[in-house]
């Protein structure tokens, strides 16, 4: 008798792990049974199921209710979901989640405000708060001050004694008064970070003006001002991870901690130690200067010793290679408009990037390049091609973050690379205003062309680059769903398709993006990414089934219920309709 329970222990394990059903009630028993669900599994083998079982982390059962109710006992916790939508759990594949953390007591500006309307902002949260030594802010976008930029006289004039930094919507400039820079030692005589990529904007006679380009001209200034702490990143966990779980995210790539990696991994590690990290953690190491080169591969090689556990893994290279549109900075082929002469820069170009990004490649890690200008983007896909050629048997996976201006000769090479674009669904839409004013009409008619990218059998996946989506709800995957499928607002029917007008995405598309091919993107689709036996319990439950509503009320569809790694991290309840109703969220 004991032969046989240990040779049909075997078999049911042996049938799991190939995919099968286990439907006998000898196999082992449930800790949570879904049923009467429309589970959308991303299994091509078995797309849709009522129900899932989970036992421990893991998924033990895809299938009928029926079959379910072999594995059923009396701990099974059974929720009934009414015919309520289950998925896998999305996953962001661009976040800073760690950083949104240490940020998340900075004032915040409108993004689609005046200069005018921020100086009262400003003036106001000034007024407020007598108390704060050094203020901090972010939200605002630098093409409203056209090309000079934002200047530090209109912030000394409502502060002058204590020194103000505040960040732009993108994360990649920052706008300071006189005494921020006094404390930080900067003047005429200060050399750039990085001459002509990470700088100081001068005026004619060499003084700065108070607007910081690109992260290594002011994230040491945030540090330095203790801006970000590790109590404010602890803190700020408390207010923020649950956010990501409230909107189904059950994995996040932390695409980089600029400055404060050191501070952020001790933090995260205080957390993980805490169980107060609610989703699954990929974390980068950020290259920001060619500076970093020489040591980064021996600097990630650590982080992955010291703090790899369970939820958090240490192991993509992450280089920060241009800048954005909004502040001129993103590598051109051509110039910005009436900006004669600037095409933006990239950080590692040509030899150095390649031999640089197969360096990394023989470590083992991840490669993630941070491109949206062409240029940078073009630079990315060469030293991708030349990895390709060199280690053609390699595993690590390669990916171009933003992605958003390509060139028409260089879309079909994601595929041909096997390089995956990642971008963001919710920076999609647009009026064209800014993109116009800084690239011109033509080529902002040619941005976010996913459509050819994944004809052509590319990859695309999606992540929010939280917090510098211009609003909470940016974070959600289901509004940037609908924008991904409009590019228009979400819920904003009316609105002209912002052009390409045929790079519409589908939604089985956009679903794909945040969940199989993510969890590609992060070398995990054997583990995550979507609903089968054997695979990870990240799972989520929406309100309604996406495929039978109308596409411009996908953003008002909920999450119900998040599963992560078996263990549930959240239920809507009277706190989320709250949280809601404060954000203004649609109902």
């Amino acid at each position: 008798m004991k032969v046989g329970r240990k040779l049909f222990k075997h078999v049911a394990v042996a049938a799991m792990a190939t995919g099968l059903l286990v439907n006998t009630a000898a196999a082992e028993q449930a800790d949570y049974v879904f049923k009467n669900a429309k589970v959308y599994t991303q299994n091509q083998a078995k797309p849709w199921a009522e129900s899932v079982a989970v036992r421990g982390n893991k998924i033990i059962y895809v299938g009928s209710n029926q079959g379910a109710s072999d594995i059923i006992s009396k701990g099974t916790k059974v929720i009934d979901v009414a015919g309520k939508m289950i998925m896998p759990g999305f996953i962001d594949t661009h976040a800073h989640p760690v950083m949104a953390a240490g940020g998340s007591h900075a004032f915040a500006l409108d993004l689609n405000g005046s200069v005018e309307q921020w100086l009262v902002e400003i003036a106001s949260y000034v007024k407020t708060h007598p108390d704060v030594s050094a203020f901090y802010g972010m939200g605002f976008l630098a093409a409203t001050f056209g090309p000079e930029g934002p200047n530090k006289d209109l912030l000394d004039s409502i502060v002058s004694d204590k020194p103000i930094l505040i960040m732009d919507e993108g994360g990649h400039s920052a706008w300071v008064n006189s005494k921020a820079l006094a404390l930080a030692g900067i003047n005429k005589n200060t050399p750039d970070p990085i001459p002509g990529t990470h700088f100081y904007q001068r005026d004619a006679q060499g003084e700065p003006t108070g607007w910081m380009v690109e992260g290594m001209a002011f994230m040491p200034m945030i540090a330095d001002l203790g801006m970000i702490t590790e109590q404010s990143i602890l803190s700020g966990a408390e207010q923020v991870f649950p956010i990501f779980s409230q909107f189904g995210i059950t994995t996040v790539y932390d695409a980089g901690f600029s400055q404060f990696e050191q501070l952020a991994y001790d933090s995260v590690a205080k957390l993980a130690k805490a169980d107060a990290i609610p989703f699954r953690l990929v974390t980068s190491n950020m290259i920001q200067s060619p500076n970093h080169v020489a040591d980064e591969i021996t600097t990630l090689q650590g982080y992955q010793q010291k703090y790899s556990s369970p939820l958090v893994e240490p192991r993509v290279m992450k280089i920060h290679n241009d800048g954005t549109k909004e502040a001129s900075t993103a590598g051109q082929f051509e110039d910005y408009n009436n900006q004669p002469g600037n095409k933006g820069s990239v950080l590692l170009e040509g030899k150095v990037l390649q031999d640089f990004a197969e360096a990394i490649d023989k470590a083992g890690f991840d490669i993630h390049i941070h491109a949206i200008g062409d240029r940078a983007v073009d630079e990315a896909l060469d030293a991708f091609e030349v990895l390709r050629k060199r280690n053609p048997n390699s595993t690590n996976r390669y990916s171009v973050g933003h992605t958003e201006l390509v060139r028409d000769q260089d879309l079909k090479r994601f595929s041909e690379l096997n390089v995956v674009a990642q971008t963001t669904p919710f920076w999609f839409a647009t009026d064209g205003e800014f993109e116009i004013a800084a690239i011109g009409k033509e080529r902002a008619e040619k941005l976010y062309r996913f459509r050819k990218i994944i004809d052509t059998g590319g990859k695309v996946t999606f992540g929010s680059d939280f917090p510098v989506t211009g609003e909470v709800f940016g974070l959600s995957p289901l509004p940037n769903i609908e924008m991904g499928m409009t590019r228009k607002y979400y819920g904003e029917k009316s609105m002209p398709v912002t052009p390409p007008v045929n790079a519409l995405l589908t939604l089985e598309e956009m679903i794909r993006g945040y969940t199989l091919d993510a969890a590609y993107q992060l070398n995990m689709e054997t583990k995550i990414g979507s609903i089968e036996v054997g695979k990870l319990a990240d799972l989520i439950v929406v309100n309604k089934n996406l495929f039978d509503i109308d596409v411009y009320d996908i953003h008002k569809a909920k999450v119900e219920m998040t599963m992560m790694n078996g263990k549930v991290v959240f239920e809507r309840g009277d706190d989320a309709i709250a949280f809601e109703k404060i954000m203004g969220f649609p109902h």
